[in-house]
């Protein structure tokens, strides 16, 4: 079984979106990481990346599709590593829906003059339906995908590792010493308290056979 490492190149921001991996029209999986693995006989194999869902309309089981993929030929090979990169081409349009997006929050709450409020929404409009009919053109190419081989050690293919990363890496003993520090001195806390506690009851219940 030869080694296929499927890899998105692009930073998310905010929520991390779900990609699903069709190999040969078969769903063998979903990305929730920047990086899957996937163990294939040596061969040509036809992958598909698609993100988004199916809407159901009405009760007859009809759906709406609002998915967005792209599919490329890959060869694994035998020896080695298969590697098929994937980003998103369409980031500049996305980018510039964002910023009408945030631009027309904006114009719910503060009032635009006249006449700029009429060429706002003329431009605003006009943006977005471009942007629909756009999407709907590249729907099904709508990620660049790249695949070479590598013969690299698997660790190298993977994306760089962060800061906090190798932070945690190289001072573990240190951490995990001032982890037990903490939960000791937690522990200790929680005993103090029950002591106190305890007293507290003790001289309570004192209290109470005096009055009697």
């Amino acid at each position: 079984m030869s080694l296929l490492v499927i890899t998105h190149r692009q930073k998310d921001f905010g929520v991390r979106i779900p990609y699903q991996v069709i190999v040969n029209g078969r769903l063998v999986g979903t990305m929730n990481t920047p990086q899957a693995r996937l163990r294939l006989p040596a061969g040509y194999y036809t992958i598909t990346i698609r993100s988004g869902s199916y809407v159901p309309i009405g009760k007859k089981g009809k759906t709406l599709d609002l998915t967005l993929s792209s599919t490329a030929p890959v060869q694994v090979s035998e020896y080695g590593y298969t590697c098929l990169d994937f980003k998103n081409k369409e980031r500049w349009w996305n980018t510039l829906f964002n910023i009408d997006l945030i631009l027309w929050l904006t114009s719910v709450f503060l009032r635009i003059p006249n006449p700029w409020n009429i060429v706002y929404h003329v431009v605003s409009e006009g943006f977005f339906l471009i942007w629909i009919i756009r999407l709907l053109i590249v729907r099904r190419r709508y990620y660049s995908m790249e695949s070479y081989f590598t013969s690299e050690p698997l660790e190298a293919v993977y994306p760089k590792k962060t800061r906090m990363e190798r932070y945690v890496e190289e001072h573990q003993d240190e951490i995990q010493a001032r982890q037990r520090k903490i939960y000791d001195w937690q522990q200790d806390r929680s005993l103090k308290r029950m002591r106190r506690r305890y007293k507290f009851q003790e001289w309570w219940k004192k209290h109470l056979k005096r009055r009697r």
